[in-house]
């Protein structure tokens, strides 16, 4: 496939899946990092168990290298990861977004704030650049790692990889199934009752279906020899600006397929959630909505802000929630497992340290994401 088309059409089916499946939301994000709407928690662990189990099942049937289905493992950073993270946890748990859902939520014309998912990917542009300037002065200081190697779970274990692949994915469908059982999920009541297929369809899906149809997406992406990550897809992007007009990045030295896959992926993500917001059921609130649109200065800065932090923590600390979590926890590498667990406990602590100081109105937010997709 085409390098262009194949990035377009798997970034847009992953951004259909973030639409469909709430991830985009504010509320379900912070909800998620609160343990107060956990439907976007199981999603992730489902589609994290869905890679897991797919490609541990090629990795023992043998046709792991034949269908393209090896895995890219991330080098370990070093203390990188723990400072990325950081960064990247902060932003996270004050804008209750990521990279691709900054994409997703524009695409799909989400929130209450006009043009505040705008200045969100202005702002992923600005961390890009700001990380460029900082990475050799960070190098030097030996916070990222010279010695840039692959390091995984299960070579420090000693074991199959296949094995310890299945044994990880079934661990993620067992904690998802706990959580589902013990924790809560916001049910956005819709206009219309699902009677037919179709109805479904354009209804929010559930997590199950959305964890097993992103963690297929991610395995999909392998198999064209790509990698699902939304901050190195925005570096793509970037870089492949800077060579149009003529001033070409150290971090991007030259455009080959690769780079057009990934720029095109995070491309993608914008029709993709676009075209998913056409054929999907309002909520019943969203019919008499009394939420209005508005430009706010204050969020539109906070946006800017949060996307600077996400692109900035994502380049230092080796991947977004997507690139250092979704698609990265199946392929059991340790830098990735050390980047998704700093960015998870930092935004956790963050958004409940707002919710404590009563900075973030989370009652408020499930009612704005009733009425506007938010």
């Amino acid at each position: 496939m085409i390098p262009i088309l194949g990035g377009l059409l798997t970034g847009a089916a992953f951004g259909i899946v973030l639409y469909k499946v709430g991830a985009s939301r504010f509320s379900r994000v912070i909800g998620m990092l609160t343990l107060r709407d956990t439907k976007v928690m199981k999603f992730a662990f489902t589609a994290i168990a869905t890679a897991s189990t797919l490609y541990g099942l090629a990795s023992l049937f043998g046709v792991a290298e034949q269908w393209h289905l090896v895995p890219r493992v991330m080098p370990f950073l070093g203390s990188a990861h723990v400072l990325g993270g950081i960064i990247f946890g902060v932003a996270m748990g004050t804008t209750g977004t990521c990279p691709g859902t900054c994409i997703a939520k524009a695409g799909g014309r989400g929130g209450d704030k006009r043009f505040a998912t705008l200045f969100s990917v202005f702002g992923l542009a600005l961390g890009i650049l700001a990380y460029a300037a900082l990475k050799t002065p960070l190098t030097d200081a030996g916070v990222i790692a010279t010695n840039q190697k692959p390091m995984t779970l299960h070579g420090l274990l000693g074991l199959p990889y296949g094995v310890v692949a299945l044994g990880w994915g079934a661990l993620f469908f067992t904690i998802t199934m706990v959580v589902d059982r013990f924790l809560p999920e916001k049910h956005f009541a819709p206009s219309k009752e699902s009677r037919t297929l179709l109805d479904v369809v354009r209804g929010e899906w559930s997590w199950l279906a959305g964890g097993i149809l992103g963690g297929t997406v991610i395995v999909l992406a392998t198999a064209q020899n790509g990698y699902l990550g939304f901050s190195g897809a925005a570096l793509a992007v970037v870089g492949g600006v800077a060579h149009l007009v003529g001033h070409p990045m150290e971090l991007v030295p030259k455009i080959n397929d690769d780079i057009l896959w990934r720029a095109m992926l995070i491309v993608g993500v914008f029709p993709g959630a676009f075209l998913a917001s056409l054929f999907s059921t309002k909520s019943e609130a969203a019919t008499h909505p009394t939420v209005k649109h508005t430009f706010s200065l204050k969020a539109s800065s906070k946006a800017l802000a949060g996307g600077f932090g996400l692109s900035l923590g994502a380049m230092i600390g080796g991947g977004c929630t997507t690139g250092a979590f979704i698609a990265a926890w199946p392929t059991l590498s340790v830098g990735s497992l050390a980047m998704g667990g700093t960015f998870f406990v930092a935004s956790m602590a963050t958004s409940n340290l707002l919710l404590l100081t009563r900075r973030l109105d989370f009652a408020k937010a499930q009612a704005v994401g009733d009425e506007v997709y938010d």
